[in-house]
Order: C-alpha cells, then structure tokens, then sequence
C-alpha cells in the first residue's frame, strides 16, 4: 500500500488572487455591456447625423436653384 502524500496547503495569496480574477472577469462584462451601449448609441446618433446631411444636401440644393432661378429673371 502506498505511503499517503501529504496534502499541500494552497497559498493564503492563491484565495485573494483567486477573488481577484472573479472581480475582474465580472468588470470585464460590465465592460462589455457599456460598450454595447455606447455601439448603439453611436449608430443612433451616426444615423441622426446621415439624416441631417441628407437634409442639408437637399435644402442646399433648392437654394441653388432658386438662386439660379432669380439669376436667370434679372
């Protein structure tokens, strides 16, 4: 019969590092979900901020051509 090896106490440290890494996994996440928030917030306002170009572009283009319009009357 095999001489029992005596069982190795862990490190009082391998605990708080242990903890650690759970904090750090669980930041990680929280991490991850702003960022998604703040994805979609950036498409949202990048979408808001096409629509207002897209208005600018027309209203731009109306001008010219009133413009072109009154230059061609006088």
């Amino acid at each position: 019969m095999p001489a029992l090896m005596p069982r190795a106490t862990p490190h009082p440290l391998l605990h708080v590092l242990e903890a650690y890494i759970e904090t750090l996994k669980a930041e990680n996440e929280t991490l991850k979900r702003q960022l998604g928030a703040a994805e979609a917030r950036a498409a949202r306002e990048a979408a808001k901020a096409e629509w207002a170009i897209g208005e600018f572009s027309a209203l731009a283009r109306r001008l010219t051509a009133r413009a072109a319009e009154l230059a061609n009357r006088g």
